[in-house]
C-alpha cells in the first residue's frame, strides 16, 4: 500500500488516497472495500455476501415467474371461457402465423469487444456506444467488456462472434496477438476516445449496403413530335435540342411535362440527320426514340438524361463530439 508519493505505508486514516497492489481479482470504481483480520475471515464474508446475492436473486426471479404463471393462467381461462361458449366450433388463433425458425442474423451486423486500462475509460466508452441509434441499418452488439490486457479468452470470444477487439490504452501480448492472427480476429488498439469511435463508425458504414446515386448528364428540349412507321407500327419520336451537358444514348431518360414525370427509362434510338449517334453535345439538336413507342411528345417538354451509380453510404451515427 502506497500514498499519493509513492511511499509505503502500512496504515490509512480516513480521506486518505493510496495504492493498493496485490489484488487477485481488480475491483470496480465505487466497489467498497472492507479489512478483517486475515484471509480465512474475508473468505467468509466473500461466501456470506455471495449467498444473499443468490437468495436475493432467486427471489427476484420467483416472483417473476410467478408474474408469468400469473398472466399465462388469466390468458387461459379467458380462451377457456370462450372455448365454452363457441361450443364444438375450434377458437382459431387470431393474428398473422409465426414463423417457426427465425433468422437471427439479418441485415448488417458489427460485434465488438472492449478492453481498457481502467474502468473510468471501459465506462465512458460504453456510454458513447449507448448513444448508437442506427441499428435499424445496421446492429451494434457489445459482446464483452473489461478491465487490462487483451486475454486469450478475449480473441475466444471475438472468434465465436466474429468480433472486433477494441483496446483503449492496454497492451496486446504476443501469444494473443499470434492466436488473434491465427484465428483473424481484428485488434484495433488505440489511445484516444474519439479516434476509436471514428474507427468504429468506419465499420459500422463498411457494412451498410451501397446505395444509388443519381447523376444528371444532360438536358434536352423537345420542339416537336414526329409520327413515324417502323415495319408495322407507328411510333413517336422527338425533336429535340441539347441545352445542358450532353445525352448518351446509353443513358437513362426521364420526360417531364410541368411537374410531372411522363416516362422513366431507356432510350430505343438517338440520331442526328438521319445517323445513329451515341452522344449529342449542347445545343446540337437530334432525334430520340424511348424504348415506349406510344409515348406522345408536346413541345416544351423536358428531356433529361441521367445515369445511376453504386456509393458507399456513411453512418449517420452522431456521438455528440
Amino acid at each position: 500500500m502506497f500514498n499519493e508519493w509513492g511511499q509505503p505505508i502500512q496504515q490509512a486514516p480516513p480521506s486518505t488516497p493510496v495504492e493498493v497492489l496485490g489484488w487477485r481479482e481488480l475491483p470496480s470504481a465505487g466497489s467498497e472495500i472492507i479489512e478483517v483480520e486475515s484471509e480465512k475471515r474475508a473468505r467468509e464474508v466473500m461466501k456470506w455476501r455471495e449467498s444473499v446475492r443468490q437468495a436475493e436473486k432467486q427471489e427476484a426471479e420467483r416472483e417473476a415467474v410467478a408474474c408469468k404463471i400469473e398472466e399465462h393462467l388469466k390468458i387461459y381461462k379467458t380462451q377457456l371461457e370462450m372455448r365454452r361458449k363457441s361450443g364444438r366450433y375450434k377458437l382459431r388463433p387470431t393474428g398473422p402465423r409465426q414463423k417457426e425458425i427465425k433468422d437471427l442474423d439479418e441485415g448488417p451486423r458489427v460485434s465488438v469487444v472492449v478492453k481498457g486500462d481502467v474502468d473510468g475509460s471501459v465506462e465512458a466508452i460504453l456510454d458513447i456506444l449507448e448513444t448508437y441509434d442506427g441499428n435499424a441499418a445496421c446492429k451494434l452488439d457489445l459482446v464483452h467488456y473489461g478491465v487490462g490486457n487483451v486475454s486469450e479468452t478475449d480473441v475466444e470470444l471475438a472468434d465465436t462472434f466474429n468480433a472486433i477487439i477494441y483496446c483503449f490504452n492496454v497492451e496486446v501480448p504476443d501469444e494473443v496477438e499470434e492466436l488473434a492472427k491465427s484465428n483473424k480476429v481484428s485488434i484495433h488498439s488505440h489511445n484516444v476516445i474519439y479516434k476509436l469511435v471514428d474507427d468504429l463508425k468506419k465499420e459500422i458504414s463498411s457494412q451498410l449496403p451501397l446505395k444509388n446515386v443519381e447523376e444528371v448528364l444532360g438536358e434536352a428540349n423537345v420542339l416537336q413530335d414526329f409520327e413515324v412507321t417502323e415495319g408495322k407500327k407507328k411510333v413517336h419520336v422527338a425533336g429535340c435540342r441539347c441545352t445542358k451537358g450532353i445525352l448518351k444514348k446509353t443513358g437513362k431518360y426521364r420526360l417531364h411535362r410541368g411537374q410531372e414525370v411522363i416516362y422513366d427509362g431507356l432510350l430505343a434510338s438517338m440520331r442526328h440527320l438521319k445517323n445513329e449517334v451515341d452522344s449529342i453535345k449542347k445545343d446540337v439538336e437530334c432525334g430520340v426514340r424511348l424504348e415506349d413507342g406510344t409515348i406522345t411528345f408536346k413541345p416544351g417538354d423536358i428531356l433529361v438524361c441521367y445515369q445511376t451509380r453504386k456509393e458507399e453510404q456513411q453512418t449517420d451515427w452522431d456521438p455528440g463530439f
